[in-house]
């Protein structure tokens, strides 16, 4: 389950640079490229990693009863990874509705305002957080070895593409709220 559910997080991974960086170029005025097939077999994915996420944290919670490990309070970090998972499905769904109705040939919301833009860097920052974190596990699920030089390297180009797309958001309400 656990190789299933990294081969899932490669490609949510890959779908979503796709979709953000296409995104980014849209909201910036340089292109007009539907992203919604990929956006919504992102979507498809990030259920099931959803789903296989919880199951894997519930049988890790069982493993660490037996062994007499509480999760609760010796693992911030664990408890921390999880919760920006849930906090990335929320802000997903404030995503879509930011961004429904917009169509192939006019890329204009009829209202993009602050609160928007709020959540929509929250999501970036909440996404930049759970990839930069669950990195590491992730190569070690893949049974990656010598993890310090990919895991930086991984880090720095995701935080890269997370500034521009943010920076898209930024760009876009600027020009928005100037017409």
């Amino acid at each position: 389950m656990r190789k299933t559910n990294a081969v899932i997080s490669h490609l949510i991974i890959l779908l979503f640079i796709v979709h953000g960086v296409m995104g980014a170029f849209n909201l910036m005025g340089v292109g007009s490229v539907t992203t919604r097939v990929i956006a919504w077999s992102m979507v498809g994915l990030i259920c099931v990693h959803t789903v296989l996420g919880t199951a894997l944290t519930v049988q890790t919670l069982q493993a660490q009863k037996k062994a007499g490990v509480s999760y609760f309070k010796d693992n911030l970090l664990f408890w921390a990874r999880r919760f920006s998972g849930f906090l990335i499905m929320v802000l997903i769904f404030f995503h879509i509705f930011a961004f429904s109705g917009v169509s192939a040939d006019h890329y204009r919301l009829p209202n993009f305002d602050v609160f928007k833009l709020i959540t929509q860097i929250l999501l970036v920052v909440s996404i930049a957080f759970h990839i930069i974190t669950n990195t590491k596990p992730l190569l070690i699920a893949c049974g990656i070895k010598k993890l310090k030089p990919k895991v930086n390297d991984i880090v720095f180009w995701i935080s890269v593409l997370l500034l521009f797309m943010a920076t898209a958001f930024i760009i876009y309400y600027v020009r928005w709220a100037a017409i």
